[in-house]
Order: structure tokens, then C-alpha cells, then sequence
């Protein structure tokens, strides 16, 4: 047996991001303990804001690329390949989809550059928000937030109204803000906040809606590319074992039933890479998200990912549960992977409704 898979976008991006995350995989291989892992993931975003993938799809006139979705596509596709622990689709594509709602080249600016690292907030959790004197203040809790390394801000999407949306900012040094941080299981990193401080309100009403929605379907496109990426390479890897792998003095590549079910993890990660691929062509055209494909890929990506996944650790044996493998690495980021910008029930709902 032999497997290659194909990027979606392939390039000089791709490939970029590809030695990218193959380099920091190799920086965090021997750090175990948690704070170093963290310092490590911070040096790194550092060098990723400086090489500006944070301004991809921010304007040439803000100091980003004036780049398309595609262009953001291509680096998502070669970070996923390792299941990069960097949230490239949060801080590069969620962001700036966000930042349309409010009018603040300089603001835009200074994400492009680095000097402002917002962590996205889309679902406010049971964070509420008031008048108080001329001011906002945030109150309620946020708990599983996937972390930007060193936020200097947070950029929350809350009500302000039983159906007026409002888009705050949070400085991360915010008085009355209490972060516990964590390391997730896919490596990637993650905070509870508690919340009980003074924010700036960017902007209000409908333009929020539409910033939310389309930032929410574009992290959960940018998601389903990381994850497809990470299944590809997850199959790869899955069968270079079983071609090494000697029982009975047999490669295990040679029995029927692991080569049939090698076979079912193939068809599941391309149905499910068609799908995002479809999804690509239509961002092409389109001046937004066609959000019915978006829930349809999500959706299978909750399927097809946890199966690919299981069936990957299950044919690696005791070592697919091994922390130093690149399989168990790439098996959790996909399992992950689908609950982020809303899980299989959520998207379900959404086209039920719908329909």
C-alpha cells in the first residue's frame, strides 16, 4: 500500500505553512511540561504575526495582503498536515471577519502587524452585558475558550439587547478579569475566563449580525480544512506503520481486513475533502459563505473525523495511544476539531430549521 495525499490549494503557501508547522512540531517533540509547552507555542505565534498571516484577509490600505479566502485556505491546509497547535482560523480568518463590522483602519492596522493579538469570543457563554455610568461593563463567566498565545485583547461578541447584538473589546489586563489557562487535548491552548470588568463597545446591531455569522461559517470552514488536512496525513501515517509493522512474520499491510478498513478511512476523508473543496470553489465566487455547505461539511466532518480517528488509534495498537506519536497527535486535533463553531447537533439544527 502507498499514500500520498494532495493539498487542496498546492503552492508556495502551503508549503510554507507545512515547514512552518513541521518545525514547531520538532521544538515542542521533547517539552512535557505544560508552561514550557506554552512559552514554546507563544515563541512561535510571534514568528507566525511577523511573517503577517494575521493580515491575509485584512486590506493593503490597513497594512494586511488584501488577500481571498484561498490564500488563507492554503496556509490552514499545510498547518493542519501536522495538527499545528496554533489557532490560525480564530486569529487569522475570525478576526478580520469581526473587524468588518467596525470602522478602525488603525485598529485593523495594528492586528495586521501584531502589535493587537485579540482572542475571538462568538458564543458569549453566560458573559452579559450593561450600562454602567458612561461606560460597558462584562459580566458572567467563559469557560473552554481556545486561546490566541499572549491576547492583548478579547473581542467578544455579547447581547446588549433581548435581539441587538453588540462587538466589545477587553483589554487583557482588564480590571476584574480572572483567567485560568489550561493545555487542551490536541495541544492547543485554553482559558476559563470570569469576567466582572469594563469594555469598549466597537459597534452595534446588524452590522454584528452579519459579522458574527460570516466569521462563525468561515472558522468552521477554516476547521474542516485543518481537520481534512490532518486525516490525510493521519492515513499516511496509519499506513507506513502497517507496511513497517511485522506479526507473524507478516507485514500487517498484507491482512485483508486492516487493508479493507485503510480503505473505509479513505473514502470517509475524500467525501469529506470533496465537500470542502466544493466549498472552496463556491468562496471563489461568492461574496460570502454559502452557510447550507458550510453546515454540510461540519456535519460530516463530525462523522467522518471521529471514525478516521478511531480507526487510526485502533490500528496503531498500544502506540496509538502513545503521547511522542504524530498519529495520536493528528487523531485528537481531528476529534476536536468538531466541536469548534458549532458540533454535528448544532449544525443538524441549523438546516432542520432551515428546512
Amino acid at each position: 500500500m502507498a499514500y500520498a495525499p494532495k493539498p487542496l490549494l498546492p503552492g508556495d503557501a502551503f508549503e510554507a505553512a507545512l515547514r512552518f508547522g513541521l518545525a514547531l512540531e520538532q521544538d515542542l517533540a521533547h517539552r512535557q511540561d505544560p508552561p514550557d509547552r506554552a512559552a514554546c507555542l507563544a515563541r512561535h505565534w510571534r514568528d507566525l504575526l511577523e511573517l503577517g498571516w494575521a493580515g491575509t484577509l485584512l486590506p493593503e490600505a490597513a497594512g494586511g495582503a488584501g488577500g481571498a479566502i484561498a490564500d488563507l485556505v492554503a496556509l490552514a491546509d499545510g498547518a493542519g498536515r501536522s495538527a499545528m497547535p496554533l489557532p490560525v482560523a480564530a486569529a487569522c480568518g475570525v478576526v478580520p471577519m469581526l473587524l468588518r463590522a467596525v470602522p478602525d483602519a488603525a485598529m485593523q492596522a495594528a492586528v495586521a502587524t501584531g502589535r493587537m493579538r485579540p482572542c475571538p469570543v462568538l458564543e458569549p457563554g453566560a458573559v452579559t452585558a450593561r450600562m454602567e455610568g458612561e461606560g460597558w461593563l462584562l459580566e458572567g463567566s467563559l469557560l473552554g475558550l481556545e486561546l490566541v498565545p499572549e491576547p492583548t485583547h478579547y473581542l467578544l461578541a455579547c447581547p446588549i439587547a433581548a435581539a441587538e447584538p453588540g462587538l466589545f473589546l477587553l483589554p487583557a489586563d482588564a480590571p476584574g478579569l480572572a483567567v485560568t489557562r489550561h493545555l487542551r487535548i490536541d495541544g492547543r491552548l485554553s482559558a476559563d475566563l470570569a469576567l466582572h470588568s469594563p469594555a469598549r463597545l466597537l459597534a452595534r446591531g446588524a452590522a454584528v449580525r452579519e459579522a458574527v455569522a460570516a466569521a462563525r461559517d468561515l472558522g468552521a470552514f477554516l476547521t474542516c480544512v485543518e481537520a481534512v488536512s490532518a486525516m490525510g496525513a493521519l492515513i499516511e501515517q496509519t499506513i507506513a506503520y502497517l507496511s513497517a509493522r511485522v506479526q507473524f512474520g507478516t507485514a500487517l499491510a498484507s491482512f485483508q481486513a486492516l487493508r479493507h478498513r485503510v480503505a473505509e478511512m479513505h473514502v470517509a476523508a475524500e467525501n469529506t475533502r470533496g465537500l470542502v473543496a466544493q466549498l472552496l470553489r463556491a468562496a471563489g465566487t461568492a461574496p460570502a459563505l454559502p452557510w447550507r455547505e458550510v453546515s454540510f461539511a461540519k456535519l460530516r466532518l463530525g462523522e467522518a473525523g471521529r471514525f478516521v480517528a478511531e480507526a487510526a488509534i485502533q490500528m496503531h495498537g498500544g502506540m496509538g495511544v502513545t503521547e511522542a506519536l504524530p498519529a495520536s497527535r493528528l487523531a485528537r486535533r481531528i476529534m476536536l476539531a468538531e466541536f469548534e463553531y458549532g458540533d454535528r447537533n448544532w449544525h443538524a439544527a441549523r438546516l432542520l430549521e432551515a428546512a
